[in-house]
C-alpha cells in the first residue's frame, strides 16, 4: 500500500492496481496522472478504483474529462462510514466538511452522516430523541427521517441502546477549538498530534541504552504509539490534567513495584503457578507505564520551557 502521490507510481511487480480514496476532484487528477504515467510505459496493468465512503459521478466526469476513465476495470465505493477509534469515539474523518459546507456550499458530508448514522441504528435501535442546534444538524436530521421513511417495514426491529441524539454545528461554538487543551491527552494533541488514534513521538526518550552500549545508536525513527481506552493506564489519566499525572504515574508505579515483589513471598507450586499466569499482565502494564512516563516527561519538557520563555519575555 503506497500513499497517492502525483507523477509515477512507486515501482512493483504487480497485475493490478488499485486506488482506494475519498471523492475528491483534485484526487482525480493526480490518480489520471498516474495512469496516464503508466500507459506511457506501456505496463500491462488493470487500474481499479473504489470511492470512500461513495462512489461519486463528478469524480468519474473528472476522469473522463482526463482521457483515462477506459483504463479502468472496476469503478465501486466502499461503504466506509464510521470508524470506531475507541469505545465512546467513532469518526467519519471528514476534515473537510466544515470547509465544504460553509464555504464551498457542498452538503455531501451531511448526507454522508446521515447515512452513517442510519447505519448505526440499524445495528442498535432505532434512537427515539433527536436534538440539534444548527441549520447542518437540522438538515442531517431531515435527511435521517427521509431515509426512515423510505426503508420503513424493511428493517428488523431491534430494542434501541441510546435514547437521545443530540447533534450539533461546529460554528454553534467556533471558539472552543482555539482554546489551549490541557488534559493529558489533550496536550498530547496539542504538541504531537494524534491521528487515527496514533501519536508520532521524538524517539530520544524511549531509548533503552544497553548495559556498556552507553548513548550509542539512539534510534532516529518517531515512536509510534496506539492511544485508546484498550490500554488500562491511559483510561485512567487521559482525561486528568496534567497537573495531575505525575502523581498517578507515582502510585501505579507503586502497585506494579508491589506486585512484582509478590514473587518473593510466593512459596508453594500453586502461588508461582498464579504468579506466573499474571506476569504477562504486569509486563504489559510496566510497559505501559514506562511509556507514558516519557511522554510526560517530553510534554514536561515543552511545557517548562514555554513558560520560561514567556516569564523572561
Amino acid at each position: 500500500m503506497f500513499t497517492l502521490k502525483g507523477g509515477r507510481l512507486p515501482a512493483a511487480d504487480v497485475k493490478n492496481i488499485i486506488f482506494f480514496v475519498r471523492p475528491r476532484l483534485e484526487l482525480m487528477d493526480i490518480i489520471a496522472e498516474n495512469v496516464i504515467s503508466e500507459d506511457k510505459l506501456r505496463s500491462p496493468r488493470d487500474f481499479h478504483i473504489l470511492f470512500v465512503p461513495r462512489h461519486s459521478l463528478l469524480c468519474e466526469q473528472r476522469l473522463k474529462e482526463q482521457g483515462v476513465l477506459g483504463s479502468f476495470i472496476n469503478i465501486d465505493e466502499y461503504i466506509l462510514d464510521l470508524i470506531p477509534y475507541d469505545g465512546d469515539l467513532l469518526s467519519m474523518e471528514s476534515e473537510s466538511a466544515f470547509r465544504e459546507c460553509y464555504l464551498e456550499s457542498d452538503q455531501t458530508s451531511l448526507y454522508h452522516t446521515a447515512k452513517g448514522l442510519m447505519t448505526l441504528q440499524a445495528l442498535y435501535g432505532t434512537i427515539p430523541q433527536i436534538f440539534g442546534k444548527g441549520e447542518c444538524a437540522r438538515h442531517v436530521a431531515n435527511m435521517m427521517l427521509r431515509m426512515k421513511r423510505e426503508f420503513a417495514g424493511s428493517q428488523t426491529q431491534i430494542l434501541p441502546v441510546f435514547d437521545t441524539l443530540l447533534l450539533l454545528d461546529r460554528n454553534v461554538d467556533l471558539l472552543t477549538p482555539l482554546a489551549t487543551q490541557l488534559t493529558y491527552e489533550g496536550l498530547i494533541d496539542e504538541i504531537y498530534g494524534i491521528t487515527n488514534g496514533y501519536v508520532k513521538l521524538p524517539p530520544e526518550k524511549f531509548a533503552q541504552k544497553k548495559q556498556g552500549e552507553g548513548g550509542k545508536d539512539l534510534p532516529t525513527e518517531p515512536k509510534k504509539l496506539q492511544l485508546n481506552s484498550a490500554e488500562e493506564l491511559y483510561a485512567e489519566i487521559r482525561d486528568k490534567n496534567f497537573n495531575a499525572v505525575g502523581a498517578a504515574l507515582s502510585k501505579k508505579a507503586k502497585i506494579i513495584s508491589a506486585a512484582f515483589e509478590e514473587r518473593h513471598n510466593a512459596k508453594t507450586v500453586g502461588e508461582i503457578k498464579q504468579f506466573v499466569s499474571q506476569l504477562p499482565h504486569m509486563q504489559a502494564a510496566r510497559s505501559s507505564l514506562a511509556n507514558h512516563t516519557s511522554i510526560a516527561e517530553l510534554i514536561k519538557d515543552i511545557t517548562s520551557e514555554l513558560l520560561r520563555h514567556f516569564s523572561i519575555t
